[in-house]
């Protein structure tokens, strides 16, 4: 799990990264997660791409670009899966942050609201697990895992290697079988086969055209000629239920 955190009191921002990061060793010890820190939402935005990071933790009173602002940048962008919690020293600012889907927030400074802290992370975490499953693969003999949702798609290339491509540009031949990657995926109803053994993640397709997807990144991906309407209507029912 990639969780960022944004605020520039430097104080509250490494406050938040140690609670959080005790809190997840002590109660998720399960999960392997990286936290990077930002001073400014302009640096944080600099980064970020959709499918980067899994949660946000966002101080709403910043200078320049707020907390409320740069999570309306985040949905605009078109990341809506990314769990949003604010900071804030006053919570008449929580309505606003609902309308961006916030998952939750909590008062600073922290130190001084430890409990609502981790009620706020004990009621948010279960959720953000359940919408991150993860898939292992098998990478030059190594095996780790990802979280499904950053996939962006998946194909065989003219070498017959089973390639794996991110939403933050990465890219991981796997020696996995494609049925054993199929059959994983397609359990998800984000994933969608849409090509002899192509698979997309439908949460990053920009838009559909007669005979192919264009994905947030430019990709181009081709829909099978023979399955042209079953593809076009299970991603238009995909849309309709999102």
């Amino acid at each position: 799990m990639n969780i960022a955190i944004v605020d520039d009191d430097r104080i509250e921002l490494f406050a938040a990264k140690n609670y959080l990061q005790n809190f997840i060793t002590k109660n998720w010890s399960e999960i392997n997660f990286t936290i990077q820190t930002f001073s400014s939402a302009n640096d944080f935005l600099k980064v970020f791409k959709p499918g980067i990071f899994q949660l946000v933790v966002l101080d709403i009173m910043m200078p320049e670009i707020n907390g409320l602002q740069t999570a309306q940048i985040i949905r605009a962008r078109g990341d809506d899966a990314a769990n949003i919690v604010f900071l804030t020293n006053n919570d008449n600012f929580i309505l606003n942050g609902y309308r961006v889907f916030a998952v939750g927030y909590f008062l600073k400074p922290i130190s001084k609201h430890a409990d609502d802290f981790a009620k706020t992370f004990n009621h948010i975490f279960p959720k953000i697990c359940q919408k991150n499953p993860e898939i292992s693969l098998l990478v030059n003999g190594v095996k780790f895992s990802i979280f499904t949702r950053n996939i962006l798609y998946v194909d065989i290339d003219y070498r017959h290697r089973l390639c794996i491509y991110l939403a933050d540009g990465k890219k991981f031949v796997t020696s996995n079988s494609y049925s054993e990657i199929f059959e994983t995926l397609t359990d998800d109803e984000r994933f969608l086969e849409c090509y002899h053994r192509i698979i997309v993640n439908m949460d990053y397709i920009k838009s559909m055209e007669p005979d192919d997807f264009t994905l947030m990144d430019g990709t181009s991906i081709p829909i099978s000629k023979r399955k042209k309407k079953e593809v076009q209507v299970k991603f238009m029912r995909y849309l309709a239920h999102k």
